[in-house]
């Protein structure tokens, strides 16, 4: 899956003034009221989907919420951003996909951080999270959970998905 390039646009003359390699979702359209004086407004529409947004937490050890998950569609996929809080500063974790809603067993690893002097971290990730996160299907269920260490050499599971 590919980026289209992201356009940087000067809103007093209404003409591109700069092209990144690489878009990012969020920073694809951006309204500006009133930016020209007339014809702004006749395509633009709801964001339909992509306005939708579902959150999840993670829970620490102590069972009380640690971390805030947030899901953001974008069609058939979700664009997550977790705002992880709670564990030791500057050590290695991953966010993962787990079977086991303890986090036992083989994981999938989404994305692998370093938490900052705070212990904490903003992680990101993109693929079809909802579907395997709220299946009805629970064979095919998989809870998130945050373990120490790095993808493939993964330790103890440090947070998990709180039930729903």
């Amino acid at each position: 899956m590919g980026f289209s390039p992201d356009r940087k646009i000067d809103t007093g003359s209404n003409a591109v003034i700069a092209t990144i390699p690489i878009g990012q979702g969020p920073e694809g359209v951006a309204y500006v009221p009133e930016a020209v004086p007339e014809g702004g407004a006749p395509n633009l529409q709801p964001l339909g989907a992509a306005g939708q947004s579902s959150t999840l937490t993670l829970d620490g050890p102590d069972g009380k919420a640690a971390t805030q998950v947030t899901l953001f569609d974008q069609g058939v996929l979700q664009t997550l951003q977790a705002a992880v809080t709670g564990l030791t500063p500057k050590k290695p974790y991953v966010l993962a996909l787990s079977a086991d809603p303890k986090g036992a067993g083989p994981l999938e690893p989404l994305a692998a951080f370093m938490t900052n002097p705070a212990g904490a971290a903003i992680v990101n990730a993109v693929g079809p999270i909802r579907q395997v996160t709220q299946n009805a299907n629970a064979a095919a269920r998989r809870s998130l959970v945050i373990v120490e260490g790095k993808p493939g050499e993964t330790g103890a599971p440090v947070q998990t998905q709180a039930p729903r």
